[in-house]
Formats: C-alpha cells, structure tokens, sequence
C-alpha cells in the first residue's frame, strides 16, 4: 500500500489536474468500475473516472467497529418517511432529490444510493462534477442532474458519465457544440431561468431567443428546463408567473422543454401548482420545514446521530485545570470523560456550558473548553461509565438532543450543525 500511494504522489505532482491524478490511480490500481443510467453505455474513458473515484475512497477507509473514531450514523428509515411524506405533499409528483453538498454535510455517497432506491424518487440532483462522478461510482444508477455552470472539459466528463448538465451563459452554445464534435453526440441540457433569484440562470426576460438557438443545434439535446425560487410566498408567485409565461412562448414557437422542474421544499409546501413535472425538493428530505407553519402539514423525522466513544475518565481535585490556557478549574472533585469528537468535526465549540450528551441513558453537560477533536464531559453526577461506552452528542430520538435542540442550545441554525459534519467522519447506515 505504502508503494502505491508513494506512486499516487507521484503522479500528482507531475499532473496536478482531476483527469491527470486519476489516470495514475487507474495506472497503479487497475481495474474498472463501470456505472451509468439502466438504459445506457458509458464510455470505457467514464469507466476509468468512475473505477478511480472508488479506488480514492479506498485509499481512505476508517469507521470500523472497533475504532474510537466519531461518526455519523444515518437512519434510513427516517428519509424512508420523508421521501413518503413529501410525495404524499406534492400529489405523487416524482422527486428530485437534490444531494448537493455531500448530501447537506450527511455523505452524499451513503444518502446518494439510499435516496435512490426509494421508488418516489426519479431521479438525483448535484451542483459539483465531483459529487455527480462520487454518485455514480457510488452505483447510483438513476438520472443525474449537475445544476452548476461546468467548463467544457467538466461537460465531457459530466456526459461520459450520463450525468444531465446546466447551461445559462451566452456563450453556451458555441461550448457545446465543441464538445458534442469531440464526443459525437449531443449534450443533454437543462434551461436554467433565472426569474427573479438573481443569483444563476439566463434571465427570463432575454431567455426565449437563446432558447430557440440552443434548441436548433445539433449539439443540443433539451432534456429539461428550471429555475430557482427565493422562498417568499409573494415574490415565489411573480416568479412562477414569469416562468409558465416563458414557457408557453416556447411552446408556441416549437422549442422542446423536456422535464419542467420548480419547486424546492419549500413551494413543495405552500405553491402546489409549481409542481410541474417533478418537485425538487431537498431539505424536507432530510427532516428540516420549510418554517414552523409546516410543521402542521407534514410528519418529517431527523435523518441523523452524532456518536463517540469514551476514550479517558478521570478525576481531577478541586483547583486543577483542563485544557489549554488554561480555561476551566474544576472547583470540586470532578470526573471527567474525554470523546475523541470536537470542532473540525462539525461538533460547535459553542457547545461549552449549553449542551449535552448521553450515555447511557442520563444526559451529562459539555464543560470545559473543546479542542478541534476533542469534547470534554462531566459525569460526576452518575459516574457509572467506562472507556469505550457510547456517547451520543445529537440524536432524533431524545429531545434533549436531538438536532434542532443542539443547534439552539448552540446558538446555530439546524441545517448549519448538518451541513458542518466533517466529511471525513465515517457514516454509518442504520
């Protein structure tokens, strides 16, 4: 192992590119891993992208059953019931489920393939070229959509992995017809219309006549065409305007749509007739309302623990300190448990003095000062506890700590705690 990963650096260092650093995986540990949608052949140049994506993730394996390191489990019975219940929200409307973001901090590797599985869901969404190609290596075998602006190179790699990409620039068109005549065929294309966000998107009022000239291309194969909402029931309407009147002139004028796609969580819940042909609804996935008004309307469960392991009790007298500064004096015989978990690790420092653990079955609070990977506990109150117990820092099923508890008693936002998991963390599905 130690040869190849010398080889790996290597080859790094001559070619500092995505393609270069995976050709010199693909050199030194053989081999393929071909993925792609049920109904197509990927390129044997897709193969080796995907065969070398796995081989990285090897490189880095961690999480075993024994190790002391945290980790984040995720409950796939819990997304099972979101999946459902934003399908039961939007009328049966098939589901995009964006996994953007490492799948919002949880792994968009593990939640990727579980998302996929579910019959609800049509199809995945991503805003990196990495996280389309970690999918795919993944053996998620569903239609993929990368929702970002991509460089050409990126277009191809995005294509020979059958992943759909975004185009909104001027200048798309002369793109793609340069790598359409690199691979031989057309590029599948969603319109993105930026109606009102003012952020990405081809503005809506100069989108019909860039439309019509994508469209005539032969480079250009229209497989979709969106646009993004700012999350303001009013201003969400005038955008919706905007964009079903696009869309009839397009129509009159014979330009191919393919899948019309609108509505994020939150117009999942309150604008039904965004819908279109597929909802892309993302947060309420992963257990989050839009805002405390839906919570009425939907049964959404938390998707996610944070777990470690004791690794060091002691009892410290009145007068000694911990940490570095030092910062905290016990001011009674106190005992103390150490988890191998802090602040790199998406575990807020702000934790101190506000939150709490459990182990066991009693809450213990956070004290001291927290390192980058390390969370003081003091379990003096029931010091029945051993090197090795379990520690759980966030849970759904104890309201004391289950995520949005934590983030408030944290002083952050829910989706913040999630998003702010290191992505290094093993996950571990339950």
């Amino acid at each position: 192992m130690n040869t190849i990963i010398e080889l790996l650096l290597g080859v790094f260092a001559v070619d500092k590119t995505r393609r270069g650093f995976l050709a010199g995986m693909a050199a030194c540990a053989g081999g393929a891993l071909s993925a792609g949608s049920a109904n197509s052949t990927v390129a044997p140049r897709s193969k080796s992208v995907i065969s070398n994506a796995a081989n990285i993730s090897r490189l880095r394996k961690g999480g075993s059953a024994n190790s002391n390191d945290p980790w984040v489990e995720i409950d796939a019975q819990a997304f099972r019931n979101n999946v459902r219940e934003v399908s039961r929200m939007a009328g049966g409307t098939p589901i995009m489920a964006p996994v953007k973001n490492n799948a919002y901090g949880l792994g968009d590797t593990v939640v990727g393939p579980l998302l996929a599985s579910m019959p609800e869901v049509s199809r995945l969404a991503c805003v990196r070229v990495s996280e389309g190609l970690a999918l795919r290596a993944a053996g998620v075998r569903k239609p993929i959509l990368n929702m970002s602006e991509v460089t050409e190179e990126e277009i191809e790699e995005l294509v020979l992995n059958d992943i759909e990409i975004t185009c909104w620039l001027d200048d798309a068109g002369e793109r793609l017809d340069r790598v359409a005549k690199r691979l031989g065929k057309p590029i599948p294309v969603h319109f993105f219309i930026d109606t009102g966000l003012n952020r990405e998107g081809m503005p809506y009022d100069r989108a019909l006549p860039w439309m019509q000239d994508l469209a005539r291309r032969p480079s250009v194969k229209v497989a979709g065409i969106y646009t993004m909402f700012i999350h303001d029931i009013e201003h969400d309407k005038v955008q919706l305007m905007r964009f079903n009147r696009l869309i009839a002139e397009a129509r009159k004028e014979d330009i191919p749509l393919g899948l019309v796609h609108a509505s994020p969580s939150y117009t999942t819940f309150y604008l039904p007739e965004a819908r279109f042909d597929s909802v892309r609804s993302a947060t309420a996935l992963f257990g989050l309302y839009p805002d405390a008004n839906a919570v009425s309307m939907a049964d959404l469960k938390y998707v996610w623990r944070l777990r470690a392991r004791i690794v060091r009790l002691e009892q410290l007298q009145r007068g000694e300190t911990v940490g570095f500064g030092p910062k905290y004096t016990v001011e009674k015989p106190t005992t103390l448990a150490l988890l191998p978990v802090g602040s790199t690790d998406g575990y807020p420092s702000s934790a101190v003095n506000n939150c709490k653990v459990m182990i066991g079955d009693h809450l213990y609070p956070v004290v001291g000062s927290m390192s980058s990977a390390h969370t003081i506990v003091d379990v003096s109150e029931k010091p029945d506890v051993s090197i090795g117990d379990v520690a759980t820092l966030v849970d759904p099923d104890h309201k004391e700590i289950e995520p949005r508890a934590v983030a408030k008693q944290a002083g952050i936002g829910h989706y913040s705690l999630m998003s702010r998991l290191n992505a290094l963390l093993p996950r571990k599905l339950v």
